[in-house]
């Protein structure tokens, strides 16, 4: 009996071994909702039984077809076909099963719009958001949308030739505000300026005359810095010794970069002045003297202005014959398809004309073993595929996966034989004319960006250009609050961050100054209320990223070691993560925790001039441009698959900011002074957005819509995580991470127990204190006595004290409350007992010469003794008190 159990277990282990051999050989573990192969390989359950032959074997197809095919609750199953198809895809107004079985009119009930949604008049059932009414684009397949809408500026604008809106004191100031120039045209007086803009830099260029010899350059030409006294504009230099000082006084790039043939001020400084010199190493140089990124050299493409980066390419490339139009000789040749098999030796080895195969119908027998298609040609024949398929030999067609292509979908994307199929995220829904694209369901979209002298928003529906901060110095970085309507920004020129209320812009306060030098980068943590900004000084040694909350208080240095110039800024609060940028010696983008920890490198290899960062949560991909190499580049969050979204070209000049939305991707350009837009999948259909003064230089914008801030918990709620100042969130690394951590604003050292934060000098008058218990006290007392007469000292800045006070305060009270409450209790007690009544006169009248005793004692008895008492049931009463 031992010996055949032997025996079932010896061949039970053999069987498993073929199993998992056989799974290991063919490399996958099919999933419930897939169909296994016989030759190990796993394909979607739908493809089987579907008359084609996708595992090769045709194991798909074979005997296991015959029953009938049962689709799970969650699915519907096509009338023609074994298709199981997603629930959600019948009725939704596309053909998945190819026989439009999934959208019946007879099983297919006219939907009906709710209350958040428009119905379109021309067509029962269609519905959209109602922000789609009147944005400019016809989301109804009527256009009934658009229909009625008021596309006239208000009296307060001024309506440009191209429809655009735009404030009325910007008409006739010398600068294009419309894009079109309309608003500058031939009906405005000529070199003349308006009262407030008194200063007339050449061509009609106006700026106020208080910024004539500030400092700082507000003319293209430099005319309002001419003839000024020496001071002023060497005070403002901000550049340290290895960099070069912009004649704006304000930019400052590295030295080496100066006379390289390619223009880094926004001015063109840098290339003034400058003798024919060789280009940078890893640059070549045109016969014109331009230098143009080695790799683009003998790239087939033109990049220099005389092409000659093109002209002095070893070789060619081959780019093969046409096969719609040419024969392929070998060795390069091709000659055109109607020179074969027609007799003629046109190849030299008589290739053209193959022996057994001219006028010879391969596709009459078994469609000459192709899958698909056979098409028959002089010389032979060509197989081909249906689309969505395409060939893996010369006969066999496999599915193409469109979803491995960037911007196949805007979001999510299911792969399908043949084919594909979108989705969209919950907020958004498929763009009816394009359903491959998703847009937001609530809000208006609109681009905030700083200018320099002030600070704007460009509505992307209505295509209007409102001033919402002005007579701004020199305003650079910005970031907003969407739930408290807060706008932040920093001034460079101040050397301050302010905010204000974005429908009350004039109304600011300052957030931040003092150390504050240079913050070229500003973001705003909307869910823990914490402001964080780059701090690049004029020592490199010293730059730093500060935090504090959402009023400048608690500040922190977060970090600082290995900055040296730190720019762009981004914050992921839901994840707990910090980006920046760094365009030091050693470019590079980086990222930490918001409370500074898990510090790594992201980006440090073919990146110069990391001007500016940005988040794109929903493909959670990170984007930047650089402004040296001229390209727009994307990876995800941790650095990996890296793409080039958009190279050196016509669109792409000098890149400062970037930001993102839906499926656009939106840059400040200096060489355009304007906005620019392309697809963020693959830089295509780039076209500016909006113009911008020609004195003045589009800097930081952001896309202002609720959807680029969405909500998530704050773990620091309630009770800030117990931290006596600052509670900053924490990257989840794994499931044992923290989730906040506590920490101290500067001239703040943390305590043992990581909650609770004391003043620097508080810890060094502690720390002196004896060990001896007497000793220790009177020290305390010392401490806390020359605190008080030696400077003022705020209860908020000691949170130790505060805690200490606070859980002594509530512990009196309750002590206080417990103590009423007992005498009153007692009270109560006593006073009932020395009143009860009882209906027996005897029981009464012994009762109260007892208490009476114990009130009046008789003489010889003690005043202490206790009374004597008498039973509370009298004998002959059944009465109980």
């Amino acid at each position: 009996m031992l010996h055949y159990r032997q025996r079932g277990h010896t061949t039970l282990l053999i069987i498993l071994f073929f199993v998992c051999s056989k799974s290991a050989l063919a490399g996958e573990v099919c999933a419930s909702h897939q169909f296994e192969c016989a030759s190990g390989r796993c394909i979607p359950f739908s493809w089987s039984c579907d008359g084609e032959n996708d595992c090769d074997d045709s194991s798909d197809e074979n005997e296991h077809c015959h029953g009938s095919v049962h689709c799970a609750d969650t699915e519907f199953q096509c009338l023609s076909s074994p298709r199981c198809i997603p629930l959600r895809w019948q009725c939704d107004g596309e053909n998945d099963c190819d026989d439009r079985s999934d959208e019946d009119p007879t099983k297919c009930e006219i939907k009906k719009c709710t209350e958040e949604q428009f119905a379109c008049k021309n067509r029962a059932g269609e519905c959209i958001p109602l922000s789609w009414v009147c944005d400019k684009n016809a989301d109804c397949s009527d256009g009934t949308d658009e229909d009625g809408c008021n596309v006239n500026c208000t009296v307060d604008e001024f309506t440009c030739a191209n429809g655009r809106c735009i404030q009325k004191r910007w008409h006739c100031d010398g600068q294009d505000d419309c894009g079109d120039n309309s608003d500058e045209g031939d009906h405005c007086p000529e070199d003349s300026c308006p009262p407030e803009n008194n200063f007339n830099c050449g061509d009609n260029i106006c700026i106020p005359n208080k910024r004539k010899c500030d400092g700082f350059v507000d003319c293209s030409n430099g005319a309002d810095e001419t003839d000024c006294p020496s001071s002023t504009l060497n005070g403002t230099n901000q550049c340290n010794t290895l960099e070069f000082q912009c004649l704006n006084g304000i930019d400052c790039i590295h030295s080496s970069w100066q006379c390289d043939g390619d223009s880094d001020c926004p001015d063109g400084s840098d290339e003034r002045n400058c003798s024919p010199s060789t280009c940078r190493p890893d640059q070549f140089r045109c016969d014109d003297g331009e230098c143009i990124p080695g790799h683009l050299q003998c790239s087939g493409a033109a990049e220099c202005n005389d092409t000659s980066d093109e002209t002095s390419c070893n070789g060619t490339i081959s780019k093969g014959c046409n096969p719609e139009t040419e024969f392929d000789c070998g060795g390069g040749m091709c000659i055109g398809l109607d020179k074969v098999c027609d007799g003629v030796n046109d190849c030299g080895q008589w290739e053209d004309e193959p022996k057994g195969k001219c006028s010879v119908n391969e596709c009459a027998t078994n469609n000459g073993g192709c899958m698909h298609t056979c098409t028959d040609t002089t010389w032979g024949f060509r197989c081909g595929c249906h689309a969505g398929y395409t060939l893996s030999d010369n006969s066999t067609c496999v599915d193409i996966d469109e979803c491995l292509e960037p911007g196949t979908c805007s979001q999510t994307c299911i792969n399908e034989k043949g084919s594909f199929k979108c989705e969209c995220l919950t907020g958004y829904t498929r763009d009816p004319h394009d359903r491959t694209h998703c847009k937001a369901n609530e809000g208006h979209s609109a681009l905030l960006f700083t200018h320099g002298t002030d600070i704007r928003r460009f509505s992307l529906d209505r295509r209007d250009l409102t001033s919402i901060v002005n007579e701004t110095r020199s305003s650079t970085a910005l970031d907003f609050h969407f739930e408290s309507g807060m706008l932040y920004w920093s001034d460079i020129n101040d050397k301050r961050i302010y905010k204000a209320p974005i429908d009350e812009g004039e109304t600011k306060t300052v957030v931040a100054s003092g150390h504050v030098v240079k913050a070229d980068g500003l973001a705003v943590d909307w869910i823990y209320r914490h402001l964080y900004w780059t701090d690049a000084s004029k020592d490199s040694l010293v730059s730093s990223i500060q935090v504090s909350d959402l009023e400048g208080g608690f500040r922190k240095t977060l970090l600082t070691e290995g900055l040296q110039q730190p720019r762009s800024i981004a914050v992921d609060p839901l994840e707990g993560w910090l980006y920046w940028s760094d365009w030091g010696g050693a470019s590079r983008i980086e990222r930490s925790g918001l409370d500074g920890s898990h510090r790594q490198v992201l980006i440090d290899s073919h990146i110069k001039w990391p001007n500016g960062i940005t988040l794109d949560r929903v493909d959670r991909r990170l984007f930047w441009v650089d402004a040296k190499m001229d390209m727009i580049g994307s990876c995800n969050y941790d650095g990996s698959n890296r793409r080039v979204v958009l190279a050196a070209g016509p669109a792409i000049g000098h890149p400062f900011a970037v930001t993102v939305f839906e499926d656009w991707i939106y840059w400040s350009d200096w060489d355009h002074h304007t906005i620019m837009r392309a697809n963020k999948f693959n830089g295509k259909n780039a076209t500016s957005v909006t113009q911008t003064h020609s004195s003045q230089l589009p800097m930081v914008v952001h896309v202002y819509h609720s959807y680029r801030q969405p909500s998530g918990p704050n773990h620091c709620l309630p009770f800030n995580g117990r931290c006596s100042h600052l509670c900053l969130p924490a990257p989840q690394i794994n499931d044992r991470s923290a989730k906040i951590s506590c920490a101290c604003p500067d001239n703040f050292q943390m305590l043992d127990d990581g909650l609770n934060c004391v003043e620097n000098h508080l810890m060094i008058r502690n720390a002196s204190t004896t060990t001896s218990t007497t000793g220790r006290e009177s020290k305390v007392n010392e401490t806390l006595t020359s605190t008080s007469e030696d400077q003022p000292h705020s209860l908020a800045n000691d949170s130790g004290t505060i805690t200490g006070l606070v859980i002594g305060g509530v512990a009196a009270i309750l002590l206080v409350v417990a103590l009423v409450g007992f005498f009153v209790y007692r009270h109560v007690v006593l006073r009932n007992a020395t009143s009860m009544n009882f209906d027996n006169p005897v029981y009464r009248k012994t009762t109260e010469d007892k208490f009476a005793l114990s009130k009046n004692p008789p003489s010889g008895r003690s005043k202490t003794s206790a009374p004597e008492v008498e039973p509370l049931n009298h004998p002959g009463t059944n009465e109980y008190v």
